[in-house]
């Protein structure tokens, strides 16, 4: 016989389960906002109300529930919040923040093999809950009467009624709107429409032309062959490059080609994710005219309209599918190891061949190419050959789920021994290092390949982003942080040219070489990329490129946040 004492404890764990992701929110969640309360605002009586708030909206819509229907049949219908509340623990437990748009939809739409590196690291989150969801369902099972909890009908109604209530009052409110699980349906349904924005996009974009054309400097121009190549690096911080002044030997290659390479010193990416980052800078887009994404064609098809041949060439994004509506509108298009995970060793030497294949392929013809590769991404020892660690110990000789074995993760800090703490980033710069050191060669192969075609080639380097690598109080790692670091958004930006364009465009690679100290983001390179090409088009914008002597700073430079929202970047 089943006691009313045996109930009322399992009911009570069951609810403190349910709200566990709010109650962990007032404990970690960092952007819990009060800017909805004018004079209020981000003072201490804002920020007791916007708790407040958060709290009451995380426990309203389970009270509603609770009120409406039976106590057992309740609760096997709340199990539809599991997922979501496991989404929400992994994002407070990793950027110590309410789950973010962009977490959501690169791991379920854009880049799923992310999501499994995320479990895969952090296997014990998801062991967690597997346990408590199973505890849960067996106390619902054997200890719940099926009965309503409050069995007068007024109340139970007037109880309904309170809650919604509430949330037509204070549904617009920021700690409303970040309580879970409503934080994960409302970008559920935001990452449905951006889903089908881009999937209407081949209908949308079937008439669209830029109307751009080839604006040769000289006649010998339309008689010579021009080329074009964008290396999109993945996961490639400012400062650990040699050639920013790193002290470290990471590009010792790219060092020894003296003048050739230009380095930009202050370029920031307009995200902190590549599902976000790359489509942008392969777009007119800007952070305030997102909706560009899917009304305009992107760079390579501009191109392809002023006469170019146009190739990308690729071993990541397999499930973008921005990226790979603008990879099949090249005119050749080619994929490497569709099935990889990103925790297998993978390197970008696999580009090379394709890349020389399409060169001798264009051979006396125009061409632009993209190349994107999977660069610096974690895991960075699976990035590099042994020949290259070059820089020890480092994570070929641990394995990384015993590092995060070793750490205490709270609010997405580390808590530990701070000796401890400087060991394991030892391993970790070392290890990232060693793959900013391997993309240096893989980048020089790449120029090799430019050199021999005798082309007036130009080659632009920029990576999607940077990383965090336990670099100051913070204690942050990897990328796509909810609030973003310096580090996540200052990105190398170097640009090659061949003799042949140095003699054949001096005026561009002066405007080059004077816009290198000027602070901008990624959205410039859609119009600086064009203009290295000599392509134009009636919306072309000379101040937004560096091969101009029209170009304009950026003061402030602007981005997007984790919830596509406009924000000035970090610096």
């Amino acid at each position: 016989m089943l006691s009313d004492k045996q109930e009322i404890r399992s009911v009570a764990a069951m609810c403190a389960f349910l709200v566990s992701p709010t109650l962990l929110g007032l404990i970690l969640a960092s952007n819990i906002s009060s800017a909805d309360f004018r004079f209020l605002a981000n003072t201490a009586t804002g920020d007791v109300i916007a708790y407040l708030l958060y709290l009451i909206a995380g426990t309203a819509c389970y009270a509603m529930g609770l009120a409406l229907f039976r106590r057992r049949t309740f609760f096997y219908i709340a199990t539809l919040t599991f997922v979501p509340a496991g989404i929400e623990i992994v994002h407070q437990i990793l950027n110590g923040a309410t789950t973010s748009l962009l977490f959501l939809y690169t791991c379920v739409i854009a880049e799923p093999g992310e999501l499994w590196e995320l479990f895969t690291s952090y296997w014990w989150v998801l062991g967690t809950a597997v346990a408590f969801w199973t505890s849960y369902l067996i106390l619902n099972y054997k200890y719940v009467r099926n009965e309503y909890l409050v069995p007068d009908r007024r109340w139970r109604y007037g109880i309904a009624a309170a809650c919604l209530f509430f949330y037509i009052l204070c549904g617009r409110m920021e700690p409303v709107r970040q309580s879970n699980p409503t934080d994960i349906f409302l970008e559920t349904a935001e990452v449905i429409r951006l889903h089908r924005a881009i999937r209407n996009a081949d209908e949308t974009l079937q008439d669209f032309r830029f109307g751009a054309a080839y604006h040769a400097e000289s006649a010998s121009d339309e008689q010579d062959a021009d080329l074009v190549l964008f290396l999109v690096g993945e996961t490639s911080r400012y400062d650990h490059w040699q050639l920013n002044g790193y002290p470290r030997a990471t590009s010792p290659r790219l060092m020894k080609r003296g003048g050739q390479i230009v380095t930009f010193d202050s370029c920031y990416s307009v995200s902190n994710l590549t599902a976000v980052s790359v489509p942008m800078m392969l777009s007119r887009a800007t952070p305030a005219t997102q909706q560009r994404l899917y009304m305009e064609k992107s760079l390579p098809e501009a191109f392809q309209e002023a006469g170019y041949r146009t190739a990308w060439i690729a071993d990541q994004s397999f499930t973008n599918e921005q990226l790979l509506r603008i990879s099949s509108a090249c005119d050749v298009s080619y994929y490497f190891d569709a099935g990889n995970r990103l925790q297998r060793s993978f390197m970008d030497s696999v580009l090379l061949p394709p890349l020389a294949r399409e060169l001798q392929a264009c051979e006396g013809r125009k061409e632009m190419i993209v190349i994107h590769s999977l660069g610096c991404h974690f895991k960075y020892s699976a990035r590099y050959p042994a020949s290259f660690s070059v820089f020890t110990p480092d994570l070929k000789e641990r394995d990384i789920r015993a590092l995060i074995e070793d750490m205490d993760i709270t609010g997405g800090r580390l808590i530990r021994d701070r000796i401890v703490l400087n060991e394991i980033r030892e391993l970790f710069v070392n290890s990232y290092d060693n793959a900013v050191l391997y993309t240096d060669w893989f980048i020089d192969a790449v120029i090799e390949q430019l050199e021999r075609t005798g082309k007036r080639a130009i080659l632009v380097y920029v990576g999607d982003h940077g990383e965090n690598l336990l670099d100051d109080d913070r204690n942050m790692l990897l990328h796509g942080s909810f609030h973003g670091s310096s580090y996540e958004y200052h990105v190398p930006l170097f640009v090659w040219t061949s003799s042949q364009y140095r003699e054949a465009y001096p005026g561009k690679v002066r405007a080059i070489e004077a816009n290198r100290h000027k602070a901008f983001s990624t959205m410039h390179l859609f119009h600086s990329l064009l203009d290295m090409g000599h392509v134009r088009f009636p919306g072309w914008e000379a101040e937004r490129s560096f091969c101009s002597d029209s170009c304009r700073a950026e003061n402030p430079v602007i981005g997007l946040d984790a919830n596509l929202k406009c924000k000035e970047l970090p610096r």
